[in-house]
């Protein structure tokens, strides 16, 4: 694998997403950030780092439906989600701005980049992280690394997160192996609840390598809308609630509306008591080294027996 060494590295970084911030701390170089935006929350001290950028709607007046139609709205009307701080912008005078290409709802798009542009009056470096699975938000660490200057660290975060991943790995691996009548649980992940969203991007492949089969959802696809029809025809053995950055008290409370739909009352994990509700901001919606805790939650809930040793963060989940 082929770096390209800057001198020094970028100095004054505004950081468009989350995850990139989160990649950015965990590499010591949090010096050199200067702008974050709202949900750069991550570790606790990114929030008090400049906020350049805010939705244009407090998403915590509304519910899962009518957050979606507020969305969709917007994007009707061609108004704007996110609201840049143009004065902060100029007092930073950034050399490099981090964004995404995945999600113009999930975090500032194309069009933002832009309006940066056009506020400075010149155009900073942008790095684009779009990673769509997990080798992809592997690569982003070292991308960040080579770039800000501290690729040596981030070859060493990555290859801790590669070691974890790949013990999750062999030990299922070894599990069906001896255990060949055994079937893997077969899972849906639901990224939305009002309207049902299936999870895309990397959470099939956390999944599948937490040892669940993943019987709609395809790793590295788009999330997409999916309806209570479809989930009763694959009707799983076990279901995922993340809504895309929701924690977990708030997914607790969207998820008081399946209780009223009688179709989701007849699925097998509902009745089997298989539905977990989990810390999706934390672990499963941002593309970030802790989408390794979301995979050994996952494990450690399908196999408590195999992964009775290992340690998952506090409080990341819990029944339906």
């Amino acid at each position: 694998m082929l770096f390209k060494f800057t001198l020094k590295g970028f100095q004054k970084i505004i950081s468009l997403l989350p995850s990139a911030t989160e990649i950015i701390y965990c590499l010591d170089l949090q010096e050199r950030l200067k702008g974050v935006t709202h949900t750069c929350t991550f570790p606790a001290a990114a929030s008090n780092k400049p906020k350049i950028i805010t939705p244009s709607f407090d998403i915590n007046k509304f519910n899962s439906l009518e957050i979606d139609k507020k969305i969709k709205q917007l994007a009707f009307d061609n108004e704007q989600i996110f609201i840049l701080d143009s004065i902060k912008i100029k007092e930073i005078q950034p050399d490099l701005v981090i964004s995404q290409n995945t999600c113009e709802v999930c975090a500032p798009f194309q069009k933002e980049i832009q309006q940066i542009s056009y506020i400075l009056g010149y155009t900073p470096q942008n790095l684009d992280l779009s990673p769509k699975n997990m080798d992809e938000i592997l690569q982003s660490i070292l991308t960040i690394g080579n770039q800000i200057w501290n690729l040596e660290k981030a070859l060493t975060k990555v290859n801790e997160l590669t070691g974890r991943i790949n013990f999750i790995k062999k030990t299922i691996e070894e599990y069906y192996k001896n255990n060949k009548e055994m079937q893997k649980p077969r899972v849906i992940c639901l990224e939305w609840l009002s309207p049902f969203y299936l999870a895309g991007h990397w959470v099939p492949e956390m999944v599948e390598i937490a040892g669940g089969s993943n019987v709609i959802g395809k790793a590295g696809s788009s999330s997409k809308p999916i309806t209570i029809d479809t989930i009763m025809d694959f009707d799983p053995d076990k279901i995922i609630i993340i809504p895309c950055g929701f924690d977990l008290e708030r997914i607790s409370k969207e998820s008081a509306i399946l209780s009223n739909i009688d179709k989701w009352k007849s699925l097998k994990a509902v009745k089997a008591k298989e539905v977990y509700m989990m810390d999706a901001n934390s672990y499963f919606s941002k593309p970030s080294p802790r989408v390794i805790d979301g995979i050994e939650i996952v494990a450690k809930l399908f196999y408590p027996d195999l992964f009775n040793d290992l340690s998952i963060p506090k409080d990341a989940y819990k029944k339906f």
